[in-house]
């Protein structure tokens, strides 16, 4: 049935992954199983299925520079490299957004004084 419409259907297992593919392509999650309006349809500009790894993975691909979300892939030897990997990670994000939702911060080391002095 999606094929003879050229719909492309996926299951999602988590409610975080499925929230998180309805904002990258601008969709709408539906409670159940009903036609969508065209409101609650998302798009992406590049679908394709690709491998990291041994892992197949489905890749949403949005061409533009202003998509909300951004994926990051960390590989490992180890799942203790990949633990302190993905906490670190994790670490530098949240502080930039910390940063970044109060404008009253500045940045340090004399960076406010050298670019005041280059755009006089």
């Amino acid at each position: 049935y999606c094929n003879k419409y050229k719909m492309m259907v996926i299951r999602l297992m988590s409610k975080w992954d499925l929230r998180r593919l309805c904002k990258s392509i601008g969709a709408t999650p539906l409670p159940k199983i009903t036609t969508p309006t065209t409101e609650e349809c998302g798009n992406c500009d590049l679908v394709y299925v690709d491998e990291i790894g041994e892992t197949p993975v489905v890749v949403f691909k949005q061409e533009s520079d202003e998509s909300p979300i951004a994926t990051a892939v960390i590989r490992g030897s180890s799942d203790n490299i990949m633990d302190d990997m993905e906490r670190a990670l994790d670490d530098g994000v949240n502080t930039f957004k910390a940063l970044t939702k109060d404008d009253r911060y500045l940045p340090g080391a004399g960076a406010t004084e050298i670019e005041l002095a280059k755009q006089i």
